[in-house]
């Protein structure tokens, strides 16, 4: 049976593709490629060029074709880095097409042009006018032109031989960015921008960790499914209503923005809990820009609470009662076994159960839910001889567990009185059992 989509797949020339109006899409990420990539494909341009091999296949280009204002657009969903060096390369040969023509708001993709742009005006090229006609005549690319974009980023090649794929969290971007068409391209491009920032930083709350292992595992925990891989057949997780909904149930959510917005304009008049808007990991979202505020709001909150030595778990640096000599964060970081699988599962229980808290009581009674959550992760490294991912989510899953204990209570009491599933009496002797849970080794 043929695929229908494999018969949108056509095999065209390079020329006939950088002669459309193409468009880079506000959702795609900066252009990354350095001179190392450049070289990497100028060379194998070049020696195709010097074989006098008839065809060259450069790779695959994924085009999101839509119409707006009565005009055809297309826009590139994937094979952005290939595209814009190659209209780089053609533009140093006297050769020219819109797609340099397009406005770069990102400073890297800026910077990386202008970089790759002298490379290649440098590099040696004989027969430029011969070289040229090879590449426009001769080159060309496997072209996929598809009208529905979910239907495009699911065809695209995720695995480019020498570009980096999307991850799950770009095609997130990409669906609530279309939620916002109708909002002012100040507010789009400042979404874009704090987003790149955090996909691009080496901090310890960027979105890999934000995203995949501390909301994507919340959220599902909380409907008892699955959390340890966040892929494209899990975007429902982050998709939510429409800001135009009007079912009575979102009515709050809709109310606090609006009291967010009257008080920043008056805060005079409102108090500061006002001015900012509060989220819930597991609440229902709103496309749109509230979705980026939300992915920005737990970016902040992770580093308040987990940055080393600044943050509030390092604030506290006793179990009951025994000084650990540096806080418990620091301490859990840098013990001797931290990189075994089962301790990295661990680490992410401790942090998701801690934030949980943070999430509905904030600071109050912090440091005591702290050395119960402690206890009641670290009990398992005791318990079990050997942990998966799996046993950390049953934990997760449990009815008598600290998730399903937290969700049920109404005060920070009610979450410290937990201590069926601790089983404390297992750590009366403090000073050796830490000890001992961390040397426990993984069959």
């Amino acid at each position: 049976m043929i695929n229908p989509k494999e018969e949108k797949a056509k095999v065209r020339k390079l020329k006939e593709i950088l002669g459309a109006d193409l468009s880079i899409p506000s959702y795609q990420r900066p252009y990354k490629w350095t001179i190392k990539h450049v070289q990497q494909l100028l060379d194998d341009l070049l020696t195709h060029f010097r074989n006098q091999e008839q065809v060259y296949r450069i790779g695959t280009v994924v085009m999101h074709k839509y119409s707006k204002d009565n005009k055809k657009m297309l826009d590139i969903v994937d094979g952005q880095q290939r595209l814009i060096t190659l209209s780089l390369l053609l533009h140093s040969l006297g050769g020219k097409n819109n797609l340099l023509e397009q406005h770069l708001t990102h400073s890297i993709s800026k910077n990386n042009v202008i970089e790759n742009y002298q490379f290649i005006k440098n590099y040696s090229i004989s027969d430029e006018d011969t070289f040229k006609k090879y590449l426009l005549e001769i080159c060309e690319m496997v072209y996929v032109e598809l009208d529905d974009l979910d239907e495009a980023f699911q065809f695209f090649d995720s695995q480019n031989s020498r570009g980096k794929p999307l991850e799950s969290y770009d095609l997130l971007k990409a669906y609530h960015l279309r939620e916002m068409k109708d909002k002012p391209k100040e507010i789009i491009l400042h979404c874009v921008e704090r987003w790149e920032k955090s996909a691009l930083s080496q901090e310890i709350n960027n979105l890999d960790k934000i995203i995949n292992y501390i909301l994507f595992r919340l959220r599902r925990w909380h409907y008892q499914e699955s959390g340890e891989v966040f892929t494209s057949d899990e975007l429902e997780t982050f998709k939510g209503v429409s800001e135009s909904t009007t079912y009575p149930y979102l009515n709050p959510l809709f109310a606090t923005k609006v009291v967010e917005k009257l008080a920043q304009q008056n805060p005079m008049f409102y108090h500061p809990r006002f001015v900012k808007t509060n989220f819930q990991t597991i609440q229902t979202l709103i496309n749109g820009e509230q979705f980026f505020d939300y992915v920005q709001y737990y970016t902040e909150i992770y580093e308040t609470l987990f940055r080393e030595r600044s943050g509030l778990v390092d604030k506290v640096t006793k179990i009951k009662g025994k000084d650990l000599g540096k806080g418990i964060n620091t301490f859990l970081n840098n013990q001797d076994y931290y990189y075994r699988v089962g301790d990295k599962y661990l680490k992410n229980l401790f942090e998701c159960i801690v934030l949980f808290y943070f999430d509905k009581f904030g600071g109050v009674h912090l440091d005591e839910f702290i050395n119960k959550a402690f206890l009641w992760v670290y009990r398992i490294r005791f318990e079990y001889q050997r942990i998966t991912f799996k046993t950390i989510e049953d934990e997760a899953h449990s009815k008598n567990g600290l998730f399903n204990h937290i969700e049920k209570s109404s005060t920070p009491i009610q979450v410290l009185r937990y201590t069926s599933a601790i089983r404390e009496d297992k750590f009366r002797n403090i000073d050796n059992k830490i000890k001992e849970v961390f040397e426990v080794k993984d069959e």
